[in-house]
Parts: structure tokens; sequence; C-alpha cells
């Protein structure tokens, strides 16, 4: 019994393959966070109509793609990730931070 529990916590290929770490399994929870907040912001936005609410959606949907797209090896453990997507999603991270400015400084 002592064995199959060592064997579970090592992410034996008998049960089911290796456990996503910690930091992975942190990454894609914010994704799935950012995901909710960017339906959150939506609905705020369908409610009072300010404009900054579709740049903080913006920001918060390209954020959940971000967090999630390099984490689907958790889902999938037979995708890979290129280099061109790792290149897209360092981009991802300047425009998410251009959108949130803009949010910042745009008046209505």
């Amino acid at each position: 019994m002592l064995h199959q529990i060592l064997l579970a916590i090592q992410g034996s290929p008998e049960l089911g393959g290796e456990l996503p770490a910690l930091p992975e399994s942190l990454d894609f929870a914010s994704g799935i966070f950012a995901a909710f907040l960017f339906a959150l912001s939506l609905f705020a936005y369908r409610r009072t109509n300010l404009k900054r609410l579709l740049f903080v959606s913006a920001a918060f949907g390209l954020y959940s793609i971000r967090a999630v797209l390099p984490r689907m090896d958790i889902i999938l453990p037979n995708l890979q990730i290129t280099t061109i997507a790792d290149t897209l999603i360092s981009i991802l991270g300047f425009v998410i931070l251009g959108l949130f400015f803009l949010a910042i400084v745009k008046k209505n």
C-alpha cells in the first residue's frame, strides 16, 4: 500500500501519468480566472456602456488565452508548443499591458 501511495505522488504512468507541477497548475487556474473576469467585465460594459471596459475585457480575454495556451498540455499531453507560439505569447503580454494602459487613460 505504501508503494502505491509513493507511485501516486511521483505520478507513475501506471496510475494515469504525471501530475502537472504546481506553478503550471496555478498559471492554468489564473487563465481560467481571467476568462471569468473577461465575462464579468463584458457584462459590466453592457450595463454601463463605458468604452474603457471594452479595453479591460479585451485585456482579460487575451490574458486568459496567454495563460491557458502554454498549459494546454495539462489537458492534452501530446500537444507541443512551438517557438512561434512562444513568441506570440510574449507579444500578447505587451498587448495586454497596452490595453490596460488605454483603459486607464481613456476618458469615457
